[in-house]
């Protein structure tokens, strides 16, 4: 911040050090009330160790891809937890990044769970409890601007739960949803994984609502162009293959799913992709019916 304090340029020595002295008490003043400021009514600014958390926590995710079963990928989430439950880690993490973080290490774990059991009894109580405290957070600090990651976790929770809430209710989140996928990329227009979630809710939701399979297409081919990590290249080319699927674009998908399976070889994800693909279904398709799905799959031993 630039002050100009024009009253206080004199000609004396001594006027000139009086007057110095006052604009570091009024620049003092200012700095705390910033800091102050911040601390009370959020930020929608990262630091840097808080990016590199982040990056940090992308890179695990697509690690957790090479767990040999969802019992051990979710046993590898616990620890990764346990490793946050640290006071100096969490000192140097705003409330809205360590939300942020519990957000993306549910919303994995709920994933893992679901994929070993559809009907997992724990699916429910983990994803509405994360649900309630991003409600209950959002509702404290509703007058405040938020960082990405929290407007686009908090969306990838209401997401995952929504097959658990009242018709009424799954109705109105399903828009709050794309509110806060567009407020993350309102202040990055680049955040590919949210470009990447808010493409799963256009394909899905009705063109009349803002929904679409072209505006799913596009944010993920943006996605793809702006990837610039290994987890960014490997999540939207992935995602991207099974929306050419859609289309009959197979062997555009098989080599996309080859680029994806090149950044980490050997994903649990892609061998599921290719697994389904190769009997006629695509990620999209499998989402909406995988109870018939998976007993095809069972029936014609892929």
């Amino acid at each position: 911040m630039l002050i100009c304090m024009k009253s206080f340029f004199t000609k004396s020595l001594s006027d000139y050090k009086t007057a110095f002295n006052f604009s570091k008490q009024i620049t003092a003043l200012i700095f705390i009330f910033v800091v102050l400021s911040a601390a009370a009514f959020g930020t929608s600014e990262l630091t840097s160790y808080e990016t590199e958390k982040m990056a940090e926590l992308s890179d695990f995710r697509l690690e957790l891809g090479l767990s040999a079963t969802c019992e051990e990928a979710v046993e590898k989430i616990g620890a990764y937890r346990q490793s946050l439950e640290n006071e100096e880690v969490k000192s140097l993490l705003s409330d809205e990044i360590q939300l942020a973080i519990s957000n993306i290490l549910v919303w994995e774990e709920y994933n893992y769970l679901y994929e070993s059991d559809i009907a997992h009894p724990a699916l429910k109580g983990m994803i509405t409890a994360q649900y309630e405290e991003v409600k209950r957070f959002f509702k404290e600090h509703k007058k405040e601007k938020h960082n990405k990651w929290l407007y686009s976790t908090a969306a990838d929770i209401l997401s995952c739960c929504m097959q658990f809430l009242p018709l009424t209710t799954a109705m109105r989140e399903g828009l709050t949803i794309k509110k806060y996928y567009d407020a993350a990329l309102e202040l990055d227009p680049d955040m590919v994984f949210c470009l990447i979630n808010i493409a799963q809710w256009y394909f899905y939701a009705p063109v009349i609502n803002g929904g679409g399979h072209e505006k799913a297409q596009n944010a993920l081919e943006h996605a793809v162009m702006v990837s610039q990590s290994a987890p960014e290249l490997y999540y939207s080319k992935e995602l991207l293959s099974q929306v050419l699927f859609e289309d009959d674009k197979f062997d555009q998908c098989t080599a996309l799913l080859a680029e994806a399976d090149a950044v980490l070889p050997g994903t649990r994800s892609v061998k599921h992709l290719r697994r389904i693909n190769s009997a006629g279904y695509s990620y999209f398709n499998y989402t909406m019916n995988r109870k018939k799905i998976d007993a095809k799959l069972a029936k014609l031993g892929i």
